[in-house]
């Protein structure tokens, strides 16, 4: 989930004069809010920043805050006060996504292309587009169709509709992720869903494109003190990192399994990453 935030708070209500509205903002105010993003430095698109070293030591504690835990309040931003321990949770089978709604273009397209096939690259997951059979839908839709997606998705799923529903009334959720999981294995994931607005465009759309589909993949928590990483709340980075790339490795590393708790995987996890990465960074 993406939060419509950033600091300071009340500033960015004021200027968007978003204070106590309902539904996704508009257009223009979207586009201050990115040019607001851009112009404190936020929204970069480095995949290794410089600035930014990490140790092994900290990927391990990093997988632990964002695959292992998880935010007990979306309403809330992302911190050691908000979060819960999380099992292990991933997908196992092939993902068949579809991109719906009027919103989205060709641009779209591509970058979810490329996305899901650098996806596949890291999980080993078999990542297609199709057009039946689908397990997980990525909406970018306009104001006008977004109700009777809602009654569609209720139809579809009770879940998916609230999530869908609590994102296209909320003011201040730019995008977000939701997932179903297996009857016979409650931390398998078996279904995704992204829901964006038209109303968000440029890099910002790009920035919940990369975010809320890999989120949807198991990296489901937020922490303010993981970086260089899209899994941070405070927007510094737009796309996917080499460092996001890593927890993403791990996650889909077969001697871990779903279901599977902090202490049970972190001794894995620090054995995997030294594999990952030998010379220990930084």
């Amino acid at each position: 989930m993406r939060p419509f935030r950033y600091s300071p708070l009340i500033a960015l209500a004021m200027v968007l004069g978003i204070t106590g509205c309902t539904g996704q903002p508009s257009h223009e105010e979207y586009a201050d809010y990115t040019a607001t993003l851009i112009a404190l430095g936020d929204l970069r698109t480095e995949t290794a920043p410089i600035d930014a070293p990490y140790s092994n030591d900290d990927l391990v504690r990093n997988f632990s805050r964002i695959a292992l835990r998880h935010e007990h309040d979306i309403s809330q931003a992302g911190s050691e006060l908000n979060a819960d321990a999380n099992p292990l949770q991933r997908w196992s089978d092939e993902i068949r996504y579809k991109l719906i709604g009027n919103g989205f273009d060709s641009t779209d397209r591509f970058e979810v292309h490329k996305l899901m096939r650098r996806i596949a690259n890291l999980t080993g997951l078999s990542v297609v587009e199709a057009e039946e059979d689908l397990n997980f839908l990525i909406f970018v839709t306009l104001p006008e169709e977004r109700q009777a997606t809602t009654q569609i998705l209720y139809g579809v799923h009770p879940s998916l509709g609230l999530s869908f529903d609590t994102w296209r009334k909320s003011s201040d959720i730019v995008c977000m992720a939701t997932n179903l999981f297996s009857q016979t294995n409650p931390n398998e994931i078996v279904f995704g869903m992204v829901s964006i607005g038209s109303e968000v465009d440029g890099i910002l759309r790009r920035s919940c494109l990369h975010e809320e589909i890999v989120q949807a993949l198991g990296l489901g928590n937020d922490d303010p003190t993981v970086r260089p990483s899209i899994f941070n709340d405070d927007e510094e980075f737009a796309l996917l990192t080499e460092h996001d790339e890593y927890l993403l490795r791990v996650l889909y590393d077969p001697r871990l399994k779903p279901g599977m708790g902090e202490t049970e995987a972190t001794p894995v996890v620090r054995q995997i990453v030294s594999e990952l990465r030998p010379e220990g960074g930084i």
